[in-house]
């Protein structure tokens, strides 16, 4: 009898090991399923400086001659073109030394004022466009310029979220000089003409480095971003993905 009784016991013993043993897998299996797959964060191919600067070149050129094909019938062109051979003449007089530099520099201050103030319209118009181009039709538009478009590129949030339209508004104050235009033609209108003379030397000079300082930054740059990109937090990368790719040719 007692003999009997410890093999009962064994075979139960073993019976509930056998019981146990599915349970523990399944619970190993349940432990399987709740791990999360992590994907690696999606990184873009920087667009190259070549392809940004022509982009920019095309672009420029195809709002100038947007803005003179509006503008022209409204230009006093005959005006212009005078006030135009004037300064050569002032310049010519000067480097034969046929006047000095204070009459050189009060003939330059009058003649430059006076065409400015007969290219009002035109500046007004080059701004207007110049907003509607690089920050309404750009936004709409993916990122995309049509010379972005052509050459395959776009703009992009820094962090690979959607950018915003505070984003492209002050990215193309910057780099499309739309802020120092609104301030030269502010001056044209309410300033006296050394103070605009002077004035527009200065938005010249800031945005000539501007453009240095920024295409030294893409060039060389560790993160080959612009002044503007860092300002906007954005970044220019090619459309080198398949979905981009329709992205950029539709």
């Amino acid at each position: 009898m007692p003999r009997t009784k410890k093999k009962k016991e064994e075979s139960i013993t073993k019976i509930d090991n056998i019981k146990e043993e599915p349970k523990s897998k399944k619970s190993k299996s349940k432990k399987k399923a709740t791990v999360e797959v992590v994907h690696p964060k999606e990184k873009h191919e920087k667009a190259l400086f070549i392809q940004r600067l022509l982009a920019f070149l095309l672009d420029v050129f195809l709002v100038s001659m947007v803005a003179s094909f509006i503008v022209s019938p409204f230009l006093d062109l005959d005006s212009i073109q005078k006030l135009n051979d004037a300064s050569t003449q002032v310049m010519e007089s000067y480097a034969a030394f046929e006047i000095d530099a204070s009459e050189y520099m009060n003939e330059s201050m009058s003649i430059s004022y006076e065409l400015a103030r007969k290219q009002g319209l035109m500046s007004f118009v080059i701004i207007f466009l110049n907003i509607l181009y690089f920050v309404v039709f750009q936004i709409k538009n993916g990122g995309q310029t049509l010379g972005k478009q052509l050459l395959k590129i776009k703009v992009v949030d820094q962090d690979n979220k959607d950018f915003t339209m505070n984003q492209m508004i002050f990215r193309s104050l910057i780099i499309n000089s739309i802020l120092l235009d609104m301030i030269s033609l502010a001056m044209v209108i309410f300033a006296r003409q050394d103070v605009y003379f002077y004035g527009a030397a200065m938005l010249s000079f800031i945005q000539m480095m501007i453009f240095l300082i920024s295409g030294i930054k893409v060039m060389f740059g560790k993160e080959r971003r612009g002044l503007h990109d860092l300002v906007a937090h954005t970044d220019v990368v090619q459309c080198n993905l398949v979905k981009e790719m329709e992205t950029c040719e539709s």
